[in-house]
């Protein structure tokens, strides 16, 4: 019969494509479990532990913090995230998809850590992608490093012209009718600033109407605009006022 220790590693090295390397090795997966789990009911998380890729809440209670705290990321006793360390940890491009979410504190403690580390995860499957495509959009327009960095000052009129454009079609968030793919649009940026847990943010707005549409300076126009109210919405303080449309 293998013994407990062996079933948590290899357990560990199960579920390791759902939690990478948010959750640590599998010696720190296994602290944390026999932390928070007793005798009669560690059988019963290992096996909602291999499900971990599709829950909607954390089904082990405060296991996540115990990973996160455990990583240096989390301090239980401030009830926050270390961002600094995180950053460190990580990179930039993780932590500035997730800066929402890690500053969103809660009472509870453990929730915020699951929210967080979740965020993480996908930070490490979509932000990469996202500076990836960004940049080769860059290249392709043959724009400067200099003002690749004034985009992000989000100006009345588009720093690098079309930019928007090149990125938006290579992460699909338009269909053939010019509705908005919404899921592409959190998948590539992240979660928001101003997102209630349980509604989410409202971006109807944010769509320019068909004649609207017309009536802009170019494609490439309506669309900066509609990134930039994206922005707006999420919170983001950059944004110009005075528009060219």
């Amino acid at each position: 019969m293998s013994s407990p220790r062996a079933v948590l590693v290899s357990l560990f090295l199960i579920c390791s494509q759902a939690l990478a390397d948010l959750s640590g090795d599998a010696q720190t997966l296994e602290k944390c479990l026999r932390q928070l789990s007793s005798p009669e009911s560690i059988a019963g998380d290992l096996r909602k532990l291999e499900r971990y890729s599709s829950w909607t809440r954390e089904e082990v209670p405060c296991l996540m913090r115990c990973l996160a705290r455990e990583k240096g990321w989390f301090d239980v006793e401030e009830n926050k995230w270390r961002l600094k360390q995180l950053t460190e940890d990580l990179g930039a491009d993780v932590y500035n998809y997730c800066r929402f979410e890690l500053r969103r504190m809660g009472s509870d403690g453990c929730s915020f850590a699951y929210r967080g580390l979740r965020c993480l995860k996908q930070a490490e499957m979509h932000a990469g992608t996202s500076l990836s495509t960004l940049l080769q959009c860059s290249r392709q327009l043959n724009a400067t490093n200099v003002e690749l960095l004034q985009y992000s000052k989000l100006k009345s009129k588009e720093p690098i012209p079309c930019l928007f454009q090149c990125f938006a079609d290579a992460m699909g968030f338009y269909d053939p009718d010019g509705n908005w793919r919404l899921e592409n649009w959190k998948q590539a940026f992240g979660p928001s600033g101003n997102e209630d847990q349980s509604s989410g943010a409202d971006y109807s707005g944010c769509r320019l109407s068909g004649t609207q549409r017309e009536v802009a300076l170019s494609k490439c126009s309506w669309m900066y605009h509609e990134y930039k109210c994206w922005e707006r919405v999420n919170g983001n303080k950059l944004v110009e006022d005075n528009e060219e449309q």
